[in-house]
């Protein structure tokens, strides 16, 4: 039985819901890295509730090289038109021999199916991340989306978000860059799912987020993964991610290079 219709007063609650979770992730969450890729936290095939929990290993060169570990929780709702989800994501690591916590993310986001092909959404993200010396981010989103092909094996997918953006730095340890900055970008993405077989799919997602007003001050992040079901409720991930910052601090690098391999469990 689908657990979301055991309650025929969810689809008014789920608003308010979203809402509320939103604002318990600005208030308890730990303050990753300076842009995510939120388009692979978005499950297409939800219907009703679903806990989603992984975990996953990663090599990473730019800013640090180390070997680290993450776990990450995810809670997916839809019900009719109303799509929800709530994501967190916690690392550990090893550097020189030192086991240590340094990243953490929490984003929670709400889209409003009005047309087949066009949805409203909304969100909301803080994140911290040691290595780029981000000691806090704040976003604020509210925009469009809209899905230009839906088929068994194709899905294409392209977003535009007007994006308030808070952001404080490690002041005492960048160079020549503000510490603390409040900035409106203009975030863009294009999203392609392709179903390669009946277990293998290929996911590919690019954003660029310029400044508004400062087209040439801009954040590019392109993430490509590929999933092989192994059963029902676990999925094997293997994806690799390409950073780009055009004005970061002088003591930090421009490009970032992740490759990161994992397990996925769904129930």
């Amino acid at each position: 039985m689908n657990p979301i219709s055991l309650y025929p007063a969810v689809d008014r609650l789920l608003p308010a819901v979203v809402a509320l979770l939103g604002a318990v992730l600005l208030g308890f969450s730990s303050p990753t890295w300076a842009q995510v890729n939120t388009e692979k936290m978005r499950a297409l095939d939800v219907d009703g509730v679903e806990t989603t929990l992984g975990a996953d290993a990663v090599v990473q060169a730019g800013n640090a090289d180390l070997f680290e570990v993450g776990a990450r929780a995810r809670i997916d709702l839809r019900s009719g038109r109303h799509y929800a989800f709530l994501t967190t994501d916690v690392r550990y690591g090893e550097e020189d021999g030192e086991r240590f916590r340094d990243r953490a993310f929490a984003h929670v986001r709400y889209s409003y199916r009005l047309t087949p092909w066009l949805s409203p959404e909304s969100f909301t993200q803080v994140e911290e991340n040691g290595f780029t010396l981000l000691q806090l981010r704040l976003l604020f989103g509210l925009g469009l989306r809209f899905q230009y092909v839906d088929t068994e094996f194709v899905k294409v997918f392209q977003g535009t978000t007007p994006m308030l953006e808070v952001e404080n730095l490690d002041g005492g340890r960048i160079v020549n860059h503000p510490a603390s900055t409040t900035t409106l970008r203009w975030s863009n993405y294009v999203n392609v799912r392709l179903r390669i077989s009946e277990t293998t799919f290929l996911l590919n997602t690019v954003y660029v987020q310029p400044r508004a007003g400062e087209p040439e001050d801009v954040r590019v992040l392109n993430e490509a993964v590929i999933a092989v079901s192994i059963t029902k409720h676990v999925l094997l991930r293997v994806g690799l991610q390409l950073y780009y910052d055009s004005r970061p601090p002088e003591n930090i690098e421009d490009l970032d290079v992740t490759l990161r391999n994992g397990l996925q469990v769904s129930f």
